[in-house]
């Protein structure tokens, strides 16, 4: 579905760019954590759905 914008060889996943297109307009977001020779963290938060009840009479 979807194909990298470069030809790094060990490219993984879908691109962060791409992945935060897809949740913002869901009302998520993504965070990143990043510490030098220790690693980085990226965090991904959804927005709780809100419930609602429908209701019909005929």
């Amino acid at each position: 579905m979807y194909k990298t914008f470069h030809r790094n060889k060990d490219a993984l996943g879908i691109g962060l760019f791409i992945t935060r297109n897809h949740i913002e307009p869901f009302g998520g977001k993504i965070k990143v954590k990043s510490e030098f020779d220790v690693g980085t963290t990226f965090s991904v938060y959804f927005r709780k759905p809100t419930t609602f009840i429908l209701e019909e009479t005929f």
